[in-house]
């Protein structure tokens, strides 16, 4: 029986990517792969072919699956990281003679900053991976190989990386047709099926509904379990795959329903893989002709994604003002009524930051949507981009008053500190403020430009390269110096609380003298203990980012002005260029555990604000003067990304009004510029009772900061902080 039976397939797709069984007849396991991948390394060979070797050697060893009671073959590397071909990159990585691991070292330790090579945000070129498919992305590969010779540019870098992508696309024909034949054993309708689509995919692009979803599997599979290369996007998917879904229909190939069942099984696959991050995938957009790209297939994937309650795969939504109101209410009804894993993007935003940094209005409404809030450009010009380092925008506090020794090492990091008593003006701290931060800022940049120079050395990206045109026409790897714009990003932490200590020192220390910054000092030095008095003060303190209060909100003006004009345009080890991103990822708890207590009240070790968002529980106003600080930034400022979290109580956005009432917030918040925004819909009593009875609340889903967890699934004190957010907004 090929269809009708997801319910009794269930349990083997939640088990697929956490306890899988194979038959020990069809290769190795992936701990006995992870140990024999090592031998590649002795090969005297260039990076690209080393690696494809062993690419070559994980398709022909590793155990294999087709199951009855799945459209999509199992793989023996079903744990992502670390995944069998993880060694070997390791030890690649050794031969690169870096020069600043010390510097490296103290930033990561003191948590100045949080650095380590990113390898984790490839967007392939899919509209090529869906016109050329496998064996037309390795004739393409070959015939620029050809080209280069033809023009004399093939010297010997260029043909190993060609070199590369022979061995490993030729690989994937092969294992896709060990996959073929390993279906065909079992005697089975679904799985003659499954091996009818692998043989397609084997000789050409894909044909129909299914397809296309296995295509998209396959390249995930290829390039994020085997070639350790994450794929950050599985496309603008309702566009993608409206014209198969439309014919298919038309044409009797499938029925709604048999697509529907189809659909479960590939959005199972990520649901099952449960990467913490959450896997991206992004609807919407506007056509060339202004219109719209919302149609009834988007309609259709959320009904879908609704059905299965999933924490990933995550949903990106791109919202312009051609969006219909009843979509947005739709999504936003998941949001409220599912805690549905789902952020919302806005092209007006996006086009503005885009725009402002040189590139076009086309390049804005084309632009792919990647990670957790990213966006780069598709199509006629791609862009490649790393996330490298986390400025932590508290750690200058913590120096400033201790002397310019990192309480985390004992060791000096930054530049000199002067006296306190020398400070005498709010300006002089300020300078000395930032000139903390940017010296944080530039050590980052030495310790990456360092390492980046050498991206192709450490892991060559053969699959991923040939689906990007630039790369071939240049012959360099696609995810090191091969795509057309190859961005790096500076990503910052605790944005809202150093906005918030800095308040507090204006007007405390200078307008109203109630403390000096000795005393300051001394209290913060002692985590507050024994200044419990001035700590009070401190936390009943209202001039907070995130209150609409304009002279507080010109502090998140001039930092992402700074931050900007320092960070953006300047060159990488790559080709490109510096971007400056506020999201935080999940820095905001591990930079904030290595950071001493600050002068907005923060304890020691607290985790920090994150991304365009204020402290917990500092916003007090409401969420339209919270939407009001927040557009008091340029998002320009940060091209990387511009995320902001809002968390409101479920009485205000109850029923038909609430929804017209947030759509309206949605639209002026977009209108102003904002690049994204996410919700967390929750009454404080609720997530009490789910952190009491976890058992009970199994499927509730909180949004972190670009992903979606379960809530029973977080440590208790980031659960805390949750309820403390909750509760603050009750009040």
């Amino acid at each position: 029986m090929i269809f009708g039976t997801y319910a009794e397939d269930e349990a083997y797709l939640w088990k697929k990517f956490q306890a899988p069984e194979f038959d020990p007849s069809t290769g190795i396991d992936q701990d006995t792969a992870a140990k024999e991948i090592i031998k590649f390394a002795e090969l005297d060979a260039p990076p690209p072919i080393i690696k494809a070797r062993a690419f070559e050697f994980l398709t022909e060893k590793l155990q294999i699956e087709v199951d009855p009671h799945d459209f999509f073959p199992a793989f023996a590397c079903w744990r992502r990281r670390p995944c069998p071909m993880s060694p070997l990159l390791r030890e690649l990585q050794k031969r690169v003679p870096l020069r600043q691991i010390e510097l490296w070292g103290l930033l990561n330790q003191s948590g100045a900053s949080n650095i380590w090579i990113d390898f984790d945000h490839s967007v392939p070129e899919w509209d090529e991976i869906i016109r050329l498919g496998f064996p037309g992305l390795l004739k393409n590969a070959m015939d620029w190989r050809e080209k280069h010779r033809e023009n004399g540019t093939l010297d010997e870098k260029i043909d190993a990386y060609f070199e590369g992508i022979r061995i490993t696309y030729e690989a994937i024909l092969r294992m896709l047709e060990r996959l073929i034949e390993r279906a065909q054993m079992h005697k089975n309708d679904r799985c003659d099926f499954v091996a009818a689509s692998l043989l397609r995919l084997h000789d050409g692009p894909p044909q129909n509904f299914f397809d296309m979803l296995q295509l998209i599997y396959l390249y995930f599979i290829f390039s994020e379990h085997i070639d350790h290369l994450q794929v950050r996007s599985l496309g603008n998917l309702d566009w993608m795959l409206t014209p198969f879904y439309d014919r298919d229909l038309k044409n009797g190939t499938f029925t709604d329903e048999q697509m529907r069942e189809m659909f479960d099984h590939f959005f199972m696959q990520w649901g099952s893989i449960d990467n913490y991050w959450g896997q991206p995938v992004y609807f919407g957009g506007t056509k060339a002709d202004g219109s719209t790209q919302i149609n009834h297939l988007t309609y259709w994937l959320l009904e879908e994604a609704a059905k299965l309650h999933l924490p990933t795969p995550k949903i990106q939504i791109k919202i312009a003002k051609n969006t219909p109101d009843e979509f947005i209410d739709k999504v936003t009804a998941l949001i409220r009524d599912q805690h549905q894993s789902i952020v919302l993007v806005g092209e007006e935003g996006i086009r503005h930051i885009m725009t402002s940094h040189g590139l076009t209005e086309e390049d804005a409404r084309t632009c792919f949507i990647s990670g957790c809030y990213e966006f780069g450009c598709r199509g006629k010009i791609h862009s490649t981009g790393t996330g490298v380092g986390h400025l932590n925008m508290l750690k200058p506090f913590e120096l400033i008053f201790n002397n310019g020794i990192d309480k985390q090492t004992g060791k000096p990091v930054g530049v000199a500190i002067p006296p306190l008593t020398s400070l005498k003006s709010f300006d002089d701290f300020y300078r000395l403020y930032i000139r903390e931060l940017f010296w944080i800022i530039d050590a980052n940049i030495k310790v990456v430009d360092d390492f980046e120079q050498y991206l192709d050395w450490i892991n060559p990206t053969n699959v991923f390269s040939p689906t990007i045109p630039n790369s071939l026409r240049t012959g360099r790897d696609a995810f090191a110096t091969g795509s057309d714009l190859n961005v790096t990003s500076i990503l910052t932490t605790g944005f809202g609380s150093a906005i918030d200590a800095l308040s507090v020192i204006e007007e405390l220390v200078y307008t109203k003298n109630e403390l000096s910054l000795e005393k300051m000092a001394a209290a913060l030095n002692a985590n507050w203990e024994g200044h419990e008095t001035l700590h009070r003060r401190i936390v009943s303190f209202k001039n907070r980012y995130g209150n609409g209060i304009a002279h507080v909100d010109r502090f998140a003006q001039m930092l992402s002005r700074s931050i900007g004009s320092h960070v953006n345009g300047r060159p990488n080890a790559r080709g490109g260029e510096w971007k400056a991103s506020v999201h935080c990822a999940k820095q905001f708890i591990h930079e904030g555990a290595k950071t001493g207590a600050t002068p907005d009240g923060r304890f020691a070790g607290e985790e920090t604000s994150k991304n365009a968002s204020p402290a917990m529980g500092a916003d007090i106003n409401g969420v339209t003067a919270l939407i009001r600080s927040a557009l008091a930034i340029d998002a320009a400022s940060f091209p990387g990304d511009f995320p902001l979290d809002v968390m409101m109580h479920p009485s205000s956005v109850k029923g038909a009004d609430g929804l017209a009432a947030w759509r309206k917030l949605i639209r002026v918040y977009f209108a102003g510029n904002g690049a994204a925004i996410h919700f967390n819909i929750f009454d404080a009593e609720e997530l009490k009772a789910a952190q009491k009875n976890p058992e009970k609340y199994k499927g509730l889903q909180i949004r972190v900061c670009g992903w979606n967890v379960r809530f029973t699934e977080m440590a208790k004190s980031e659960q805390n902080m949750y309820i403390r957010r909750a509760e603050n907004i009750t009040q």
